[in-house]
């Protein structure tokens, strides 16, 4: 091989080994294909809201100190929520056999700077569950609230649905295969490159003359018809003296 390439001796490299590169990088795609659709579990994700406000007569607007209030509140909430208090009350309900560090690692609380609605959602291996998972946490929450702070401002704005979380959030199956392409187109790649540096036989010209070693002569590629045709002629000239003889 070379020391150097050229763009154009690339370009030749690659359509020669064309069927070793497309078989590589197709093999890697059927591969994730079937991890991803037969062999992962998904995992679908739903989502409660809620918002933390205290509640106001109609006499009495909402002043900026206890908007205020209630947003730092929201980091406390968001600490309560996750708290094995809360999560071991969801796990007798819903019967789970989880601890409450496996189940707080299936809980995302997110929040917005300076908004009160709160956001939970759940992660389970079916819609249905992962629904009820977020609304019991949100429902515990909400009654335990008034015990622990000594004040009733949290209410549910939306419920976790089911039909909304009919696709998974893991695995992404058609992202998993375009990277598995990439990979595989890479590596096939690679592999080409290796086998090429790893290749020692003199093919060409240039392959001896980047030795220094001069040409004496080069023998032609005969096409397969023509070889067989003076065999042929050989044969026949050979049957020919034999029968003068």
């Amino acid at each position: 091989m070379k020391d150097t390439l050229t763009i154009q001796d690339i370009a030749q490299l690659l359509k020669k080994r064309i069927v070793l590169i497309a078989a590589l990088t197709i093999g890697f795609i059927v591969i994730a294909a079937i991890i991803s659709f037969y062999l992962l579990t998904p995992t679908y994700k739903s989502s409660s809201q809620f918002i933390v406000n205290q509640q106001q007569s109609d006499s009495i607007p909402f002043s900026v100190n206890e908007i205020q209030k209630n947003l730092e509140l929201i980091n406390t909430y968001t600490e309560i929520m996750k708290s094995p208090f809360i999560l071991e009350k969801v796990i007798t309900e819903l019967n789970l056999s989880l601890t409450p560090t496996e189940l707080g690692k299936k809980i995302e609380v997110i929040s917005n700077e300076n908004s009160q609605v709160v956001s939970v959602s759940a992660l389970a291996d079916t819609p249905e569950e992962a629904a009820e998972l977020a609304n019991v946490i949100v429902t515990q929450f909400k009654n335990t609230i008034p015990s622990i702070m000594n004040i009733e401002n949290v209410f549910v704005l939306s419920e976790a649905n089911p039909v909304l979380s009919q696709d998974p959030v893991f695995p992404r199956p058609f992202i998993n295969m375009i990277i598995a392409g990439i990979i595989g187109a890479a590596t096939s790649v690679g592999l080409v490159f290796l086998l090429e540096f790893l290749n020692t036989k003199v093919k060409l010209e240039s392959d001896i003359e980047v030795l220094g070693i001069t040409v004496l002569g080069v023998i032609s590629k005969m096409a397969r018809t023509t070889q067989r045709n003076r065999e042929a002629h050989n044969d026949f000239a050979k049957e020919e003296r034999s029968l003068e003889a």
